[in-house]
């Protein structure tokens, strides 16, 4: 493996080369004890690994890091320091590790085995992963449950927020005020550099496929061919065809991949303008279906739909209208007083009024020709 140490003390370039060699076949491709150049070099040599002191003369280490991992976002960084100070923003740069000085054998050791299980979970050829935010956080491998545990509530819903925007950097103080609100800015920073740390930890335990990453002030997360079933959903409505007789298996198969609201199980209030539109897409949809089978005369498949909308949908008279008809129309006689007293206790529950005149009367006409 090669590897580059940069340290400003002379001593302990010497001492971390000789610990390495101690416990395994690396190739130093370059010591420093100083960062002159130090991008160019990387380029240059292409280390496997970096060593880096945390503070290098005048030089911050970190945010040294933050600028190599723009040109080589895929090189591990180990820290070496005897600032332990620095531990949570080394963390949220997802170095590999951070060890403080004087350096065991034993800790070198470990960090190393870390790098070698991370390497091992990356090259590892799985099944694509599914994530899904319908009703509720879930990922999805060989059409079975990943068990994914979020040390944090706030790690969880963090993650879920990036998911929302995935592929697409989010800047961190809108994450500070989204999720801290007005804590003082100081102390929020520290929660929010934690918190990655935790879902950068929990993402490399349980979904390798996945990662984080942090430039110019934002965080992104990277999903690679991993599906997310709100995307694939509203990407198959956008590509739905015409809506004629041969088209209709497409849109009912369309509705049934639809279940349930977007993150409803979690309620994050970010989510709720996505989950309405998700929603009201799937009802305009549905309405239009329906419309069309009671035009062929498909009434059990437009019922059956009806039906579905409503349960839904329990707040919304239309489908009870077009339900009282079908039954009416399929001689159930019972299940059209059952829909009319359903939708009488639904609307003056909810919004106080009684059915518009138009049904009213098309009910009582009803009653009239059969009771």
């Amino acid at each position: 493996m090669k590897v580059m140490l940069v340290d400003d003390e002379p001593l302990a370039l010497q001492f971390l080369e000789s610990q390495l060699h101690s416990i395994g076949d690396f190739t130093i491709v370059g010591a420093y004890d100083s960062t002159r150049g130090l991008t160019k070099k990387i380029i240059e040599k292409q280390p496997e690994l970096l060593f880096l002191d945390i503070k290098i003369g005048a030089v911050n280490g970190v945010e040294l890091a933050s600028t190599i991992q723009e040109v080589k976002p895929d090189l591990p960084i180990v820290f070496v320091t005897g600032f332990h100070e620095y531990a949570v923003q080394a963390f949220e740069l997802n170095a590999l590790d951070y060890i403080v000085k004087p350096i065991q054998k034993d800790r070198l050791i470990k960090t190393i085995q870390r790098l070698r299980q991370d390497e091992i979970n990356e090259n590892t050829s799985e099944a694509p992963i599914q994530i899904m935010c319908m009703p509720t956080l879930q990922f999805i491998q060989n059409n079975a449950s990943i068990p994914v545990h979020w040390r944090t509530s706030k790690a969880k819903e963090i993650f879920c927020y990036l998911l929302h925007h995935a592929g697409k950097p989010v800047r961190k103080d809108i994450l500070i005020d989204e999720f801290w609100g007005e804590s003082e800015l100081v102390k929020s920073t520290t929660q929010l550099y934690s918190t990655i740390y935790v879902i950068r930890k929990t993402l490399a335990a349980s979904l390798p496929s996945l990662s984080l990453t942090s430039k110019d002030q934002c965080y992104q997360l990277h999903i690679g061919d991993t599906k997310i079933d709100a995307e694939v959903w509203e990407n198959q409505l956008h590509q739905l065809p015409p809506l004629q007789q041969d088209s209709l298996p497409s849109y009912q198969a369309f509705l049934r991949e639809y279940k349930g609201d977007y993150f409803a199980t979690e309620g994050y209030e970010w989510a709720e303008t996505k989950q309405r539109y998700l929603r009201e897409s799937w009802y305009k949809t549905a309405a239009q279906t329906g419309k069309c089978l009671e035009e062929l005369q498909m009434i059990e498949d437009a019922l059956s739909l009806y039906l579905i909308m409503q349960a839904h949908f329990p707040y919304i008279s239309h489908s009870y209208h077009r339900i009282l008809h079908l039954y009416s129309a399929l001689g159930e006689c019972g299940e059209v007083m059952n829909q009319y007293e359903r939708l009488k206790i639904m609307l003056a529950e909810e919004y106080g009024v009684n059915p518009d005149s138009d049904i009213t009367e098309w009910y009582e006409s009803w009653r009239m020709q059969h009771m």
